[in-house]
C-alpha cells in the first residue's frame, strides 16, 4: 500500500551504509539553524507499532515495529521531510516496486507520509553479509559459491527490470530469518539505483564519459570502467560483484589500506591498483572459473547483457571440481537456522544488529555525483 508517494529520485537511499573510506563528499554537513526534528509517530498506517531505534543514518532512522494484526516484525524507515537533501526515500520506494514481488527482494509493506517524515515500512531480514564477514574475516568456497549463486540471480532480475544497482558491497546482500529464510540471499538499499532503459521506449541509455568525476558507490569494489568515468552498465554491477567474491575468499583486496594525502588522490591510487593487478594475480590458490568470471565481464560492451546463466554455471564448475557440492550448509549454519526456526521474534538481536551496524556507517554517508 502507498500513500503521497511524490516524484521520482534516483538517489534515495534504504541503509545508508558506505563505508567512510569508501565514498566521496556529497556537502552532506547540517546547518545550526536546521529545526529540531520530532518526535517520530507511535503508529504507522493505523497498523505498525513503533518500538526501538533500530539504527540512524545520514537521511533517515530506522525502527523495529510490530504489526497489530499479524504480530510480525517489520523495519520503518522514517525521513524527515524538512532535514537537509529530503525526499529521497520516495524515489527508493519507486525502485522497490519496479523490483518486487520476487524472491529476495524485500517487500515494501507500505509507504506514505505522516506528519513531518517520510515512511516506509519493509521486511525485517536477518544479517548482512558484512555482518558475517567482520566476525569470520574470510568465508570457504562452498559458502561463496552457494552465496554468489543467489547474488547473481538478484542482479539478473534487477537488471532484467531495467534497474542498474550500483551500489555492491557485503552490507547490502543480506540473509532472511527463519527456519525457510536463513539461507535465502536479499539485496537491499536501493538508494544509488539509476534506470538504463527509457520507460517509455525501452532504449538503452547512451554511454557517456566524464574524466575526472566522482565514483558513485563503493570504491573498493567499483570497476575500472567507474574509476575512468564512464557510466556504468550492467557489466560494472557484475566486475564488483566478482570483486565483492574475491574479498570474501581472500579476507583481502591488494588495494585496501593505501595512504594518500586525501580522498582524491587514495581513489587514484586503487585506480592503478586495479589495473595493475592481473585476473590471474587477484585469482591466485582460487579455482580458475573465478579468473574466467572476470574475462566474461570485462569481455562485454556497455550495451551487452551478461551471460549471467554461464557466470553461475563458472560457480557451480568451482565448487564441484573442489569435491564439495551445495548442501545448502553455510560457515555460520545450521545451529543458527535451528535457533532462529524455534520461536525467535522479530526483534531479536541479530536483525536489530544488522540494521544498526549498516545505519551507523551511513551517518557520514557520501557519494560521487
Amino acid at each position: 500500500m502507498r500513500e503521497n508517494s511524490g516524484s521520482r529520485n534516483s538517489n534515495s537511499s534504504y541503509e545508508e551504509n558506505v563505508e567512510n573510506e569508501d565514498a566521496l563528499s556529497m556537502d552532506a554537513e547540517s546547518s545550526s539553524s536546521t529545526p529540531r526534528k520530532p518526535s517520530p509517530p507511535k503508529v504507522v498506517a493505523n497498523r505498525y507499532r513503533l518500538g526501538k531505534l533500530l539504527g540512524s543514518g545520514s537521511y533517515s532512522d530506522v525502527h523495529f515495529a510490530t504489526d497489530k494484526v499479524t504480530g510480525d516484525g517489520v523495519a520503518v524507515k522514517l525521513e524527515w521531510k524538512r532535514a537537509e537533501k529530503t525526499n529521497k526515500l520516495i524515489g527508493e520506494v519507486d525502485f522497490y516496486e519496479d523490483v518486487q514481488n520476487v524472491v529476495g527482494i524485500p517487500r515494501v509493506h507500505w509507504s506514505g507520509s505522516k506528519g513531518e517524515y517520510n515512511i516506509m515500512v519493509l521486511d525485517l531480514l536477518g544479517p548482512s553479509l558484512d555482518n558475517y564477514f567482520k566476525k569470520r574475516k574470510r568465508f570457504s568456497l562452498k559458502t561463496v559459491v552457494m552465496l554468489g549463486r543467489q547474488m547473481i540471480e538478484r542482479l539478473e532480475h534487477v537488471h532484467d527490470c531495467g534497474v542498474l544497482y550500483r551500489d555492491i558491497k557485503p552490507h547490502n546482500f543480506v540473509m532472511g530469518r527463519g527456519e525457510k529464510g536463513c539461507g535465502r540471499v536479499h539485496l537491499v538499499d536501493f538508494g544509488l539505483c539509476k534506470r538504463y532503459r527509457d520507460e517509455k521506449t525501452g532504449t538503452h541509455c547512451k554511454m557517456r564519459h566524464s574524466k575526472g568525476r566522482g565514483v558513485t558507490g563503493t570504491v573498493r569494489y567499483s570497476s575500472i570502467n567507474i574509476h575512468e568515468g564512464y557510466d556504468a552498465s550492467r557489466r560494472d554491477d557484475l566486475l564488483a560483484l566478482g570483486y565483492v567474491f574475491l574479498h570474501l575468499l581472500r579476507g583481502d583486496l591488494p588495494w585496501l589500506g593505501l595512504k594518500a594525502k586525501n580522498k582524491k588522490a587514495k581513489h587514484e591510487l586503487i585506480r592503478k591498483k586495479k589495473i595493475e593487478t592481473s585476473d590471474e594475480e587477484l585469482c591466485a590458490g582460487w579455482p580458475q572459473e573465478f579468473v574466467q568470471y572476470f574475462k566474461h565481464c570485462k569481455s562485454l560492451d556497455f550495451y551487452d547483457r551478461p551471460d549471467y546463466v554461464t557466470l553461475r554455471g563458472l560457480l557451480d564448475s568451482a565448487l564441484v571440481r573442489s569435491g564439495q557440492f551445495n548442501d545448502g550448509q553455510y560457515d555460520w549454519t545450521s545451529m543458527e537456522c535451528q535457533t532462529r526456526s524455534h520461536g525467535e521474534r522479530s526483534d531479536s538481536k541479530d536483525s536489530k544488529e544488522t540494521v544498526a551496524e549498516t545505519l551507523d556507517t551511513g551517518r557520514k554517508r557520501k557519494h560521487g555525483k
